[in-house]
């Protein structure tokens, strides 16, 4: 990857997409200390209480609706500006007065993957801590290790090579409607694919789930930035640290 310009790279962003990501991680700030990291943690006891108390009254159980609700509301705050380059795509691939409604059906089918995935993102933490319970070995340092191995293999750079494909749509009716949720559930497992591992950091660390997992979304998103390559064990574990280092110079070289 040779040097891009900052102003090329700041063209693959998306102001509407930053500012909702902004918007969702101010949320969850605001009420990481009541939830203490709702939904990848147990809930607060008044919480739990309530939730109870008001399932018990109305048949619903308002803690799993919270749960849920802070669930896409975490997925927003840290893919939001993952989705800047397939919007864009599925928007130009599109008949202008279907626009609207192919990002919709993308966005519906993006979330509804993640919320599928969601009890297998809550299942590893616990699967972390026994076997941490069982080795003597910190949950966080079995974490890494995962995160690291996964991020070095072959495997890990094809399904980030899948978020770059573009899609094949149709253009007219319910077959276009068909390839716009496709491309929302195929888009989401890749990304959920590539992203996952790295999740299991924050989430096996609560105490600093909130700041980890915003630093992991801003890497993320650096490392989209950078295009596809071949598929091989690499030592760049680090989500987008070459697109960084590249960024840095690029600034460098805009201020030139």
């Amino acid at each position: 990857m040779g040097r891009i310009p900052l102003p090329t790279m700041v063209r693959q962003m998306s102001p509407a997409l930053l500012v909702t990501s902004l918007f969702c991680w101010l949320l969850l700030y605001a009420t990481s200390q009541e939830l203490q990291s709702v939904p990848l943690c147990t809930p607060s006891q008044t919480l739990v209480t309530a939730g109870a108390a008001f399932s018990t009254i109305y048949g619903i159980n308002v803690t799993a609706v919270l749960a849920t609700g802070l669930w896409i509301i975490m997925v927003i705050a840290m893919t939001a500006p993952l989705l800047a380059q397939p919007i864009a795509q599925l928007r130009l691939r599109s008949l202008a007065r279907r626009r609207d409604r192919s990002v919709g059906l993308f966005a519906a089918a993006y979330l509804l993957l993640w919320i599928a995935a969601a009890p297998v993102l809550l299942a590893a933490p616990r699967a972390i801590e026994v076997l941490a319970g069982t080795t003597g070995l910190p949950a966080i340092a079995i974490a890494v290790a995962i995160a690291a191995i996964w991020q070095a293999t072959p495997l890990r750079q094809r399904a980030l090579n899948r978020c770059h494909r573009a899609p094949n749509l149709s253009a007219f009716g319910r077959a276009a409607d068909r390839d716009c949720i496709q491309f929302g559930l195929t888009h989401g497992f890749w990304c959920a694919a590539t992203c996952t591992p790295l999740m299991l950091l924050p989430m096996t660390a609560p105490a600093l789930h909130l700041p980890l997992m915003l630093l992991l979304s801003v890497a993320l998103q650096l490392e989209r930035l950078a295009p596809a390559r071949a598929p091989s064990w690499t030592l760049r574990i680090l989500p987008g640290q070459f697109a960084a280092v590249t960024l840095f110079r690029s600034i460098r070289w805009t201020l030139r």
